[in-house]
């Protein structure tokens, strides 16, 4: 009887990188996450915990404690896939400049004036960066004010450097055309489910058939956790109705599979390129649902209830991504002369 192979040993903290041998062999190596320290695939738990104790003795009483103190918190662990893995290169970031600062130096002035001229320099190549880096810096000091390690936290206010208006970047009818003519049949399937329902790429790749009951879609958001239901739209019902259910997933690789999101975002880059989409993402898509049911009239409150937005996040969302138009000047003064003439006709 043949013997089962063991499975991989997973320890947390520990990063898994394979390499190609000269003989073309594949070979495993590991890390100490934290530290990029390598680590000794034969004992593995036992130099795990001596990398653990060295960093933990060496960085005693400084900011990487504190570091460590949110990364492995419950309110960590609380956050999306997708947040707690863009914070994996800012919280490195950080450590390598700040971490062997002391925690009382957090907490005077001079420290905030450093960590602003550091977001400047950062700045210099990528103003978005910059503010990413300083708003983690910031997330942590608030995390430990909040476990009372320390009293102040010098970054509660700051002035982000990226700005950002997408107001413009919304699909005109021609591309999205265009796009659906080039398109294959999995990312065809995207377009319709991202421009009718104006979901994140996360909920769209793994929203499942039994979402969708012929008349409605319900959801829940994988970021906010907030539950969706809404009326199916005429044009992507008619395709869904078409579309044969070959898996649980309504949009899937050729091979059936569900999508990985680079290789999502690989295949859709391709085709938008083809369509002459320019500058125009993915995301933008969301922008460019929000300004469609803004200049059809939609209220704040019924394009946060339909996008997963609060009312105070939309109205701010709104003024910066959807597009001034004439559209949307005719739709208020539409719902404005409606409103007049229901008040002429009860006086």
């Amino acid at each position: 009887m043949k013997r089962a192979k063991p499975k991989p040993l997973k320890l947390k903290g520990v990063k898994r990188v394979k390499k190609v041998q000269a003989d073309g062999s594949i070979r495993e190596h590991f890390y100490h996450r934290a530290t990029m320290k390598r680590l000794d695939p034969l004992n593995l738990i036992t130099s795990f915990a001596d990398a653990e104790r060295a960093m933990r003795t060496r960085s005693s009483g400084t900011l990487t404690d504190l570091i460590r103190l949110f990364d492995t918190s419950e309110t960590f662990k609380g956050l999306s896939d997708a947040t707690r893995e863009a914070y994996v290169w800012k919280l490195r970031a950080i450590g390598a400049k700040w971490g062997s600062l002391p925690i009382e130096a957090t907490q005077d002035k001079a420290f905030r004036a450093d960590a602003l001229t550091w977001q400047e320099e950062v700045a210099k190549k990528s103003p978005r960066s910059a503010d990413n880096l300083l708003a983690a810096l910031a997330r942590v000091l608030s995390y430990a004010k909040e476990r009372s390690k320390i009293d102040l936290n010098v970054l509660d206010t700051f002035k982000r450097l990226y700005k950002s208006d997408r107001s413009e970047m919304v699909w005109p009818d021609g591309v999205v055309g265009r796009f659906l003519e080039l398109a294959d049949s999995p990312m065809r399937t995207a377009m319709y489910l991202a421009r009718n329902t104006g979901q994140r790429q996360k909920d769209i790749r793994e929203l499942p058939w039994s979402a969708y009951d012929g008349t409605n879609i319900r959801l829940r958001q994988s970021k906010t956790k907030k539950p969706i239901d809404m009326p199916c739209p005429l044009e992507l019902r008619g395709y869904l109705d078409g579309l044969p259910r070959t898996s649980p997933l309504i949009l899937t690789t050729v091979t059936g599979r569900g999508f990985k999101k680079r290789h999502f975002n690989d295949c859709w880059r391709d085709i938008a390129d083809k369509a002459g989409a320019g500058d125009l993402n993915f995301h933008d898509l969301r922008g460019t649902a929000a300004t469609q049911l803004a200049a059809a009239g939609a209220t704040i409150p019924m394009i946060a209830t339909l996008m997963g937005w609060t009312e105070d996040s939309a109205a701010k969302i709104i003024r910066k991504y959807v597009a001034p138009s004439s559209a949307l000047a005719a739709a208020g003064v539409e719902l404005w002369e409606a409103h007049r003439l229901k008040v002429r006709r009860t006086t």
